[in-house]
């Protein structure tokens, strides 16, 4: 009887799991634009004798335009940490910004 009993909940185990809904398709982080690694100034051209417009604070999130040697053109995609109008635009130095990842369903 032991064995018959196990036997039905095995089965029923499976038969269950067989009816459970999919798994949700796995996340994947992909590239999707740069922030800012802490305090960096904003400035109107790509040399740090240009004059500052702002700071950008760490996780400010920005689109890079263009690059210049040791520089890109970015422009804020949101309100700065520190008070910047989202589309503000100016040159910072790349070593500054860093890859955000974002998720996207795979598949």
């Amino acid at each position: 009887m032991k064995t018959t009993t196990m036997l039905g909940v095995a089965l029923t185990a499976v038969f269950l799991a067989a009816l459970a809904p999919a798994p949700a398709s796995p996340e994947r982080l992909e590239p999707c634009g740069y922030q800012a690694d802490g305090p960096v100034h904003l400035r109107t051209g790509p040399s740090a004798s240009r004059r500052s417009l702002g700071v950008l604070g760490p996780g400010d999130r920005v689109t890079v335009q263009r690059e210049a040697g040791d520089w890109y053109r970015i422009s804020l995609d949101a309100r700065s940490g520190s008070g910047l109008s989202p589309g503000t635009e100016g040159w910072t130095v790349k070593r500054h910004l860093a890859p955000r990842a974002c998720a996207r369903p795979s598949g």
